[in-house]
């Protein structure tokens, strides 16, 4: 896997489609199972080291990567100095919705403060809120201009 860019996995897999049932056993039922109560931290652990493995370079670039992972469609909704708020969405985020009560998107929240801290240069978390009604996540995202990380080379 080292060495390997999310460009690269484009290439071999992109023309391939994400099955919705796999992907909502895997993550809904068996991931759940297979952590325990211990599901969010590790999710948004295994969030945050994907991003180190596939960096992205640009908040569109992100935004691309969830459409094309499947995760769905994420837009930013407000951004300030040191937080912005994300809104994802999809239909099938709608349908696991319904599915499911316990549903978790820590995977995609750390994936996305790994990403914009990796951007920005400064400690960043997310965290998600779930709005059913709306059928939609809202992440947010702070970072703290007084706390830099060092860069990270790919």
């Amino acid at each position: 896997m080292k060495g390997q860019s999310y460009h690269d996995y484009l290439k071999v897999l992109g023309e391939l489609n994400l099955h919705s049932f796999s992907f909502t056993l895997l993550r809904d039922h068996f991931i759940p199972e297979l952590l325990g109560r211990e599901q969010q931290t590790i999710l948004y652990w295994g969030g945050k080291q994907l991003a180190r493995k596939f960096r992205l370079s640009s908040l569109e670039e992100l935004i691309s990567f969830f459409q094309t992972a499947g995760w769905g469609h994420l837009q930013i909704v407000h951004q300030k100095k040191n937080e912005m708020e994300l809104e994802l969405t999809s239909k099938l985020i709608e349908e696991r919705m319904k599915l499911s009560p316990d549903l978790s998107f820590q995977l995609e929240a750390g994936f996305i403060a790994q990403q914009i801290e990796q951007m920005k240069g400064f400690v960043t978390e997310a965290h998600e809120e779930i709005k059913k009604r709306a059928n939609k996540v809202i992440i947010t995202v702070k970072w703290d201009e007084k706390d830099t990380v060092q860069p990270v080379l790919p």
